[in-house]
């Protein structure tokens, strides 16, 4: 618990700007400014780094000092006054930010930070309106650091952040500081790329255009595209992204603060894994025996499967459907007189810890536990293997099967007995061998192009939301289908947003009871009471 969040914390009276304020003992000038909200520019500071005060961009005048302080690493204390608009405040910062400019070049029009640059930002609000400097400026290298990750060290200002993450967050410590004086810039190790699993993170934590990412150079302006908050669903960790698009494409995931899932950061795994949105093998338009037809048509003929199965109807889901979705597949097998429901999920991987705390999960599904919560602990356990049990025996009239994986590598025994069903309709992101036959192929959509909910492997639920803006998408997402699919059966009324069927589920399954979309926080919320099994318990693989 820190200093500001511990209620035995004593708290110190100090002066901020002429206001007498109170704030725990132990804080930064800089952290307790914030916290009352008063604003003070910083380049070298992250909280999730140790203090470097090399910047000195956050100067504020002290009754204790005759000169300027810096704020990130001068602590609060009782009867200390602090002034951070005085004339001798902004005169200072003034100075720093003429000499960070000095030979910084007048590239924002193609710099990829621009838009999100704290030199930008900071240059309009407390630099000077004109430069003195008319010597020549100091060039430094531009290079590959690593594989994905570029440096134009004309932009660097030696924040240090970067090296900082590399030696306390990844432990991997392939960055430092290379020349002295005005020649300074961040640089690799000879023969020591920068190539951890966390790389992508300095990218982020520059405070200006110097580290850049392969990725997204020169792939989209920050003003010009729509921001989304959603989930990671590379692993069941559950990382908070934002997902950026320009003109319904993804151009980059960045991490979202979340103290008790992810802190500030996300692995590069996880990152760069939005591409298989325009895969080769995407699935865009249903088909029918193999033909295309319209979504009405398919959707008409799932609901009468739906009402005559024919025996045993068999539903495999996996753990990219939603919370929201998995309510609905139960709503489905409720109603059939004889119905199995098992799941598949993507084989474990390796987990993985850092020194900074940051942790990558082995489990390679996002909503094991939120499906787990609605359809019973089971169910990726020795309820698939039922099912898969009752397929290779051919026991199973009608198939549903869910198939939203993002790079798939079914388990040969899974493809061998959902083919088994006599009749097969799968709900696919990309097309293989679990479609090849199937009557009725449906368009899966990823999860960031859902709307609801998923359980990270701690029980915390968080809301993941689709990119697209309304009215953009071209196919509609597995909630909407389902409920389509219900009300021609008739099992249902009418089709209901994802936050009116999540209010359904919360009524009925104990672990939601109490929540509601409305109400989860941004961070989200632990599921009460619910616990989930080990990873690998009973579990299958695809």
């Amino acid at each position: 618990m820190s200093e500001a969040t511990n209620p035995e914390t004593p708290l110190v009276n100090w002066v901020l700007n002429g206001q007498p304020v109170q704030s725990p003992a132990g804080m930064t000038i800089f952290e307790a400014a914030k916290a009352l909200e008063t604003t003070i520019p910083n380049f070298c500071y992250h909280p999730g780094l140790t203090i470097a005060g090399n910047c000195r961009i956050c100067m504020v005048e002290s009754n204790r000092s005759k000169k300027p302080v810096i704020s990130c690493s001068e602590r609060i204390a009782e009867g200390l006054e602090i002034q951070t608009e005085s004339p001798m405040a902004i005169e200072a910062r003034n100075a720093v930010m003429e000499f960070q400019l000095i030979n910084h070049p007048l590239d924002c029009p193609v710099c990829d930070k621009a838009g999100e640059c704290d030199l930008q930002d900071y240059s309009y609000d407390h630099g000077p309106d004109r430069s003195r400097f008319d010597e020549e400026k100091n060039i430094r290298h531009t290079k590959e650091l690593g594989p994905t990750i570029d440096i134009w060290g004309n932009r660097c200002i030696v924040c240090t952040r970067c090296v900082r993450f590399c030696d306390e967050i990844s432990g991997t410590g392939e960055l430092c500081v290379v020349e002295r004086g005005d020649r300074s810039v961040v640089d690799v190790f000879p023969t020591v790329p920068i190539d951890n699993p966390l790389a992508g993170n300095v990218v982020d934590i520059c405070p200006v255009g110097a580290l850049i990412s392969n990725d997204f150079k020169f792939e989209a302006r920050i003003w010009n595209m729509r921001k989304t908050d959603s989930v990671c669903a590379g692993c069941a960790r559950g990382c908070n992204v934002e997902v950026q698009s320009l003109d319904g494409f993804v151009k980059r995931l960045v991490p979202r603060e979340n103290m008790e899932v992810n802190k500030w950061w996300m692995c590069d795994e996880g990152r760069y894994d939005y591409r298989y949105l325009l895969a080769d093998e995407r699935v865009t338009a249903c088909t029918k025996d193999g033909e295309p037809v319209e979504d009405h048509d398919a959707h008409e003929t799932l609901a009468h499967w739906l009402q005559d199965p024919g025996g045993t109807l068999g539903i495999l889901v996996d753990p990219y459907i939603t919370c929201e979705e998995a309510f609905l597949v139960e709503q489905i097998a409720s109603h059939a007189n004889n119905a199995l429901v098992g799941g598949w999920k993507p084989a474990d991987g390796t987990a993985q810890s850092f020194p900074g705390q940051f942790t990558i999960s082995g489990e390679k599904a996002p909503n094991r536990l939120g499906v787990e919560a609605v359809l019973g602990k089971l169910v990726f356990g020795s309820q698939g293997h039922a099912l898969r049990t009752a397929l290779e025996k051919g026991q199973v009239s009608t198939l549903i099967v869910f198939a939203g994986f993002p790079h798939p590598d079914p388990d040969d025994a899974w493809v061998q007995a959902i083919r088994k069903a006599k009749r097969r309709a799968v709900f696919a992101l990309q097309a293989g061998a679990w479609t090849e036959g199937a009557g009725l192929v449906i368009p899966g959509a990823s999860p960031f192009e859902k709307d609801g909910t998923y359980a990270n492997e701690d029980g915390r639920l968080q809301r993941v939301r689709s990119f697209h803006a309304p009215g953009d998408v071209e196919w509609s997402h597995d909630l909407q289908r389902l409920q389509a699919v219900l009300r021609i059966a008739g099992l249902r009324p009418r089709s209901l947003s994802s936050s009116a069927v999540f209010r359904e589920l919360a009524d009925v399954k104990k672990p939601f009871h109490g929540l509601s979309h409305s109400t989860l926080p941004a961070t989200g919320a632990p599921l009460p009471g619910f616990i989930p099994l080990p990873v690998g318990v009973e579990g299958g693989s695809v």
